[in-house]
């Protein structure tokens, strides 16, 4: 059996101590850059990339320099939340 899981992210409101749900996080997130939320699918798939990106223990300034196209994700993300990355074992 494998005993390397896969790599986890969790994202923290500031000034709190317990992580979000990603569905608040989404519906949030949604409502700050105008968007309705999608009942199926994160914004902009933003879980996929951005969370994929922090689960593999990249930062904000590495993904504004990566993907420049998506500076209004991360700038909200990175203003309103601490990631924390880890992996099962």
């Amino acid at each position: 059996m494998e005993d390397d899981m896969p790599n986890c992210f969790t994202l923290t409101p500031k000034g709190e101590m317990e992580p979000a749900r990603l569905a608040d996080i989404d519906e949030a997130l949604c409502a700050a850059l105008g968007d309705k939320p999608d009942p199926v699918r994160y914004y902009e798939g933003w879980v996929d990339m951005e969370g994929f990106a922090l689960a593999l223990g990249k930062d904000w300034a590495w993904m504004r320099a990566e993907w420049p196209d998506r500076i209004a994700i991360i700038d909200w993300l990175d203003e309103h939340y601490t990631p924390d990355a880890f992996a099962y074992r």
